[in-house]
């Protein structure tokens, strides 16, 4: 069976190598998007195993189109009571780049018109839309003129863990935290520090993957439990199995922000995550934290976009000036939207990955805080 899994841009590598730790096959990595093929069960568990996912899509028609009337009657040509059966509700989502629409709406209207005349003239029955919670999920790409066709078996993104309850200003989406958690490198076994945290999604996101919980545990339902293929007992084994795996982690965690409402907001979000208690949380400011030699800190700074700062290069020149000073033999990763505030960090990195942080160009930061004689190779670089 063919899988494209969808994710965020800058995520297919990372994607990818969660899909072969599954064992899925023939992986070939696509823009926001990693092919490859596998089985029901691989299906399931790519649904609630995978950190770096949006949304699990399983193909089942191709085409090439060059008007709006074949676009139709392509879609019209799917026998859908195979998928939507009588009773049932759907939705679709359609992304275009092409000529032949001008706009993704009206694309997914001509979808909807085809499955609905199709499915009330040969079978007599007419579905009922549902956006916000359908039963069979449809996915539509259209490429120039090429047609491709998938059921969505996920449903509500991936992202959407279950566990949020409450947002502080501009959340990072938990894949993308997933992602850059997973990019760094980190053992689980080095001490984690989110010094910023806001509402906390870095810090859930590690301990989720420190303690083993499944990226899915907290998700209430997905659309291949409407399937006909659906198969209740192994979907079981698959959950039963991963949730065993669950443990105390091994390394200490800590979280903090200076505003005590993200406080707050953090401690709401961990209520659902066993092992939370595991995390040590503080209402401080990051640049009088007294330091450690052998952390690693995810800091997400305000960019002064959606998050004003008085002063955003001076800042930015303190937070350096804090790592430089109290966190000698650690290891930093910043991520930023605002290169020219970077300009004036006044570290050096040895690693930069440019990202896309929902819909701000940024860039990922890895600074390692060298101790003892590197001390002054810090003093006179700057971020480029």
């Amino acid at each position: 069976m063919k899988i494209v899994v969808t994710t965020l841009e800058g995520m297919e590598e990372v994607c990818a190598a969660e899909l072969a730790a599954l064992h899925l096959q023939n992986i070939q990595l696509q823009k926001r998007s990693v092919a490859c093929e596998g089985n029901w069960t691989q299906l399931y568990k790519c649904n609630y195993l995978l950190r770096t996912a949006i949304r699990v899509l399983v193909p089942i028609y191709g085409a090439e189109v060059t008007t709006q009337d074949e676009y139709y009657e392509a879609m019209r040509s799917i026998d859908w009571s195979r998928y939507i059966s009588e009773g049932k509700t759907f939705a679709i989502s359609a992304a275009v780049f092409s000529d032949i629409f001008t706009n993704s709406l009206f694309a997914t209207y001509r979808v909807k018109d085809a499955i609905l005349d199709q499915l009330r003239d040969e079978k007599g029955y007419r579905p009922n839309i549902d956006i916000d919670n359908p039963d069979i999920a449809i996915n539509v790409h259209l490429n120039r003129e090429t047609l491709s066709v998938s059921l969505d078996s996920t449903g509500r993104s991936l992202h959407l863990r279950g566990y949020k309850e409450r947002a502080y200003k501009a959340p990072l989406n938990e894949v993308f935290a997933a992602g850059i958690i997973k990019l760094s490198g980190w053992d689980m076994k080095q001490p984690f520090y989110d010094p910023m945290c806001g509402s906390g999604t870095f810090t859930t996101e590690a301990l989720m993957l420190a303690a083993k919980i499944p990226a899915g545990k907290f998700i209430e339902s997905f659309c291949f439990q409407n399937w006909p293929e659906y198969e209740p007992d192994m979907w079981e084994s698959v959950t039963k199995t991963a949730d065993a795996e669950i443990q105390e982690p091994e390394c200490e965690m800590y979280a903090s922000d200076i505003n005590s409402y993200a406080v707050r907001d953090l401690r709401k979000n961990l209520q659902r995550l066993s092992h939370k208690k595991h995390i040590q949380i503080k209402e401080q400011d990051f640049l009088e934290a007294s330091g450690r030699s052998d952390v690693v800190l995810f800091l997400n700074p305000p960019y002064d976009q959606r998050v004003k700062v008085k002063n955003v290069t001076e800042f930015y020149r303190k937070i350096a000036d804090a790592l430089k000073t109290n966190w000698q033999g650690s290891t930093a990763w910043v991520l930023s939207g605002n290169a020219q505030a970077m300009k004036s960090f006044g570290l050096k990195y040895s690693a930069k990955i440019s990202m896309d942080n929902g819909g701000i160009p940024t860039k990922l930061y890895k600074f390692e805080m060298y101790a003892g004689s590197k001390k002054s190779k810090y003093q006179n670089d700057e971020v480029s």
